[in-house]
């Protein structure tokens, strides 16, 4: 990697770590916005009296037919934070090295 090589990779991955953090913090809110949903579902089910189990196990298997579809999203959403957070931090990690690399350079 010679310096103007560096200098572009200064250049550009700026911008994609700052699109990647803007899709982490979507997903993030996707995944938050999924639960409060899921958690008002649980709150409509038991205040309609649709749950009436003795303990928490029988609870959640009456709640599971009125909420197995919100709590599929829930998985999916925390799934996709997570692929997101892993590119954030690829182009960070990216970001910080090219810094190394360019003091580096300055020093040789």
């Amino acid at each position: 990697m010679n310096r103007s090589d560096v200098i572009l990779e200064l250049q550009l991955v700026p911008e994609l770590l700052k699109q990647a953090e803007a899709i982490y913090v979507d997903a993030v809110s996707e995944l938050n916005w999924a639960k409060h949903m899921l958690l008002t579902k649980e709150y409509e089910v038991i205040g309609e009296g649709l749950v009436t189990g003795k303990n928490e196990l029988q609870r959640q298997a009456e709640l599971w037919p009125h909420t197995k579809e919100l709590q599929k999203q829930v998985l999916q959403m925390e799934d996709s934070v997570e692929h997101t957070k892993v590119e954030f931090h690829f182009y960070k990690r990216k970001l910080e090295n090219l810094q190394i690399i360019a003091k580096l350079m300055t020093i040789l």
